[in-house]
């Protein structure tokens, strides 16, 4: 079983950063998204092509950012809550089937997350799309997923808020979840016997 992190397990707010984001560096917030989806940097980053020092300096040099590195390490991770009811699924899940997290992210978010969230310890194990070169929905991710959990595709869940993850990872043969929140995550794993 492999569960997403980003607004799975831990909510956020991309409205929310990007407004925190532009007030740090003194710009209005659509011209700041704007300048993010016309670049390509979200993408280079998920891939590990930046790392957190090189990102920094982008921030520097491109938009102007003014703060000293741990503050730009804290601007950049400090926005996300647990969703306390799919940590317990997950903290159920890990009692009785092999689980493990697939997701999109950086490495300054993972060093984040593992020293403020106990469920990374709770997991046999991760695909990080920073670490693999890889990201959803590219199908390479989840076949470095399976070959990571040893599992066929048709035995494997996999959980993702965002549809095209989910139809990919479908499209493999998974049994693919489209998270919308804990309580309908819970039935779901209710009529797979999971419970």
């Amino acid at each position: 079983m492999f569960f997403d992190i980003g607004n799975v397990l831990l909510r956020f707010s991309s409205r929310q950063v990007i407004a925190r984001v532009a007030c740090a560096v003194k710009r209005h917030p659509l011209k700041l998204a704007r300048y993010l989806w016309s670049s390509d940097i979200g993408e280079r980053i998920e891939r590990g092509e930046v790392d957190g020092r090189q990102l920094y300096e982008v921030f520097q040099k491109e938009l102007g950012y003014k703060g000293t590195f741990p503050q730009f390490r804290m601007l950049w991770c400090d926005h996300f809550t647990l969703d306390r009811g799919t940590y317990a699924l997950l903290k159920r899940a890990a009692r009785s089937v092999p689980t493990y997290l697939l997701s999109n992210t950086n490495a300054l978010h993972i060093d984040f997350i593992k020293e403020r969230y106990k469920f990374p310890r709770l997991v046999r194990g991760a695909v990080l799309s920073h670490e693999v070169g890889l990201r959803k929905p590219d199908p390479d991710i989840y076949r470095r997923a399976l070959a990571l959990s040893k599992t066929p595709a048709e035995a494997t869940v996999f959980i993702d808020d965002l549809k095209p993850n989910v139809d990919a990872a479908a499209k493999l043969g998974m049994i693919a979840i489209r998270f919308k929140d804990a309580a309908s995550l819970r039935v779901r794993f209710d009529a797979l016997g999971l419970g």
